[in-house]
């Protein structure tokens, strides 16, 4: 078992950051268009002595802007060092406002490529941060939470190896912006994997916890499993998978104060299969079914059964508009009791944002139902959220962004009539860089 401090992982993904600005900036590069600034961008060569490049702050930016160097003439048998930062801030209101905190997330990524060989070493991670009160006072990335995720992976002639650490709460997720699969899971993951031709096979073990934020109304379930996934890619086709898992799960429940149960453990084995299909800039689908079956460890007799099956669906408009619908089904039936569950959720995400505009738009609705064969649940949870976004150009003698944002959520269960509840929520927020 692999143990990883997220407190010093964060420092040494600081320290990366840190030594790769340091190795040698060889270009600069613009803005990244989801928001991102890029703070560094460097490419080494060799041993070649190489001039000290010097540094600019504009007045209404917190990045740093390096200069760009004459790079030596360096033969090709030469190993080639890339590094690259990026602070990206959030987009999404709430993240600016809950709690007083300004949350940032940095992500850095360092590649070293060997072409004769065909080889490659790239270490990645991404760190949330909470900008500070004063601006005097520099980011402290050991005083904030666990990084969303830091890793390293080689790859040398169609073998690949790395090991990961990811941590992505319900707080973060929309900065992060990870995928659903990933959303709300914190652990380890070590793995290896071969290539051979249209085919890829890759062995997997990890540890990945849920329920991240710790919230002292839903369990936290642990998955200690060993996974194995065949994936084919033919031109043209969609790219296809099936995994194999194996493993053991313990749910406890929090207590308000951080505290843990007895754990309840069950041993595992599910099957996956996905399809994924990009259809050109224009638009993407991916589809997934996974079959799980589980066994008490204290009670082999006690089975669950569980069958879950997603579709989600990408569309890009007119270089400005962008639909991404989604769908999920999922039942749950125990053996003992013969109880079954069935929850089903749909969302619909529609943005707009012209690419020369100073307007950008987003709106998101969302449903879940869930529903139990023995009558103790029957819920439905609608939820509606808007936001609208205007760049002002200059105001003040700096950067200014207006933006409004209003959401409507509610909350029902036929079963339990009095658990009934309904939030309107609005913000309006004034962006200026310079302050």
């Amino acid at each position: 078992m692999i143990i990883l401090d997220g407190r010093r992982l964060t420092t040494l993904g600081a320290l990366i950051i840190t030594l790769a600005a340091g190795v040698g900036a060889a270009s600069s590069e613009p803005s990244t268009p989801a928001g991102g600034r890029t703070l560094v961008s460097a490419v080494l060569r060799g041993e070649a002595p190489r001039p000290t490049p010097s540094i600019a702050i504009r007045p209404d930016e917190r990045g740093v802007l390096v200069d760009e160097p004459v790079a030596a003439p360096v033969g090709p048998e030469l190993p080639v060092l890339t590094t690259s930062a990026t602070d990206r801030e959030p987009t999404d209101l709430r993240l600016l406002v809950a709690d007083a905190e300004r949350w940032h997330l940095m992500e850095f990524e360092t590649a070293a490529t060997w072409r004769p060989l065909a080889a490659k070493l790239t270490a990645f991670g991404q760190l949330p941060y909470a900008l500070p009160e004063s601006p005097d006072r520099a980011p402290a990335f050991g005083e904030t939470e666990e990084p969303a995720a830091l890793g390293v992976k080689g790859e040398a002639g169609g073998f690949e190896a790395g090991a990961q650490y990811r941590s992505v709460g319900k707080r973060l997720e929309r900065l992060v912006g990870a995928p659903t699969a990933l959303r709300d899971r914190e652990g380890h993951e070590v793995w290896v994997a071969q290539r051979l031709g249209l085919l890829k096979l890759r062995l997997a073990d990890s540890e990945l916890s849920d329920n991240v934020d710790r919230n002292p109304a839903l369990p936290r379930t642990t998955r200690d499993q060993t996974a194995v996934t065949a994936e084919l890619s033919p031109s043209a086709w969609p790219v296809l998978s099936l995994t194999y898992a194996a493993g053991e799960a313990a749910r406890v429940r929090l207590t308000p104060q951080g505290g843990e149960g007895s754990p309840e453990r069950h041993q595992f084995e599910s099957v996956t299969g996905s399809a994924y299909y990009y259809g050109g800039p224009g638009w993407d689908v991916t589809a997934s079914s996974t079959l799980a079956l589980s066994h008490h460890a204290a009670r082999p007799q006690d089975d669950t059964t569980t069958l879950s099956q997603g579709v989600s669906l990408t569309l890009h408009l007119l270089d400005s508009v962008t639909v991404a619908p989604t769908l999920s089904l999922g039942l749950e039936r125990s053996a003992p009791s013969d109880v079954r569950s069935d929850t089903s959720t749909a969302g619909l995400t529609l943005s707009y944002a012209p690419p020369a505009g100073r307007w950008f738009a987003s709106t998101f609705v969302g449903y879940t139902s869930t529903r139990t064969s023995d009558g103790s649940t029957d819920a439905r949870n609608v939820s509606l959220t808007g936001a609208l976004s205007c760049a002002l150009g200059r105001l003040l003698p700096a950067r200014s962004t207006l933006s409004f944002e209003a959401g409507y959520d509610h909350y029902a269960d036929a079963a339990v009539p009095d658990s009934a509840a309904r939030a309107v929520s609005g913000f309006v927020f004034l962006k200026i860089a310079g302050f």
